[in-house]
């Protein structure tokens, strides 16, 4: 009886091995096959030059994604919730960042913040949407040119300001206050917003 005990378990112990292998095989298959289906799946995009826009989970993954920090403002209103309601990258490595701020109470104006994230890159004009100029004239902010306008983005009216910071494009919109929008923009510059 013990001889027939010990064979028992070898083969026991045998088809645990073997069932170990067999696992370990189909895990491999399947993260193969995974892979290989998402590369497929990306593969349209990178012959085309796709570069967005994209929709990004949070501000790390649109650094991530963009390989540079991104702008933002020091003077952040309290009306406006954070983190923002909406991210997009466009233009690939380096190129350009759209936040959207949603209001805290559901009747009040949000903001959006675009930007290049390299000095001398443009603004992906994936990012800018469709924008009509309905008027627009010369201003300052923090002692740099800029460029104050009414525009309509699909079909909504927005006050837009843009200029450059180090050399990075900026556009900010807000379909809010004026002077709150002069201070927030002051904020990228370091300049007081008061």
């Amino acid at each position: 009886m013990t001889e027939r005990t010990t064979m028992g378990a070898e083969r026991a112990n045998g088809a645990g091995v073997e069932i170990a292998r067999m696992l370990a095989t189909l895990a491999y298959v399947l993260a193969g096959t995974a892979a290989g289906i998402a590369g497929l799946g990306a593969l349209p995009r990178v012959l085309a030059g796709d570069k967005g826009p994209h929709r990004a989970a949070s501000i790390q993954e649109a650094e991530r994604r963009l390989g540079a920090r991104i702008l933002l403002p020091g003077y952040y209103p309290e009306r406006l919730a954070w983190p923002p309601a909406e991210i997009h990258v466009a233009g690939g490595r380096h190129g350009s960042v759209r936040l959207a701020f949603a209001a805290r109470d559901d009747g009040g104006a949000g903001l959006e913040l675009i930007a290049a994230v390299e000095a001398g890159e443009e603004i992906a004009p994936a990012l800018l949407a469709d924008r009509t100029v309905l008027a627009a004239r010369p201003t300052v902010v923090g002692g740099h040119p800029a460029t104050l306008a009414s525009v309509l983005v699909e079909g909504a009216p927005w006050q837009e300001l843009s200029w450059t910071v180090n050399g990075r494009p900026v556009v900010l919109r807000t379909q809010g206050d004026l002077d709150e929008l002069v201070r927030i923009a002051r904020s990228l510059h370091g300049v007081s917003g008061r």
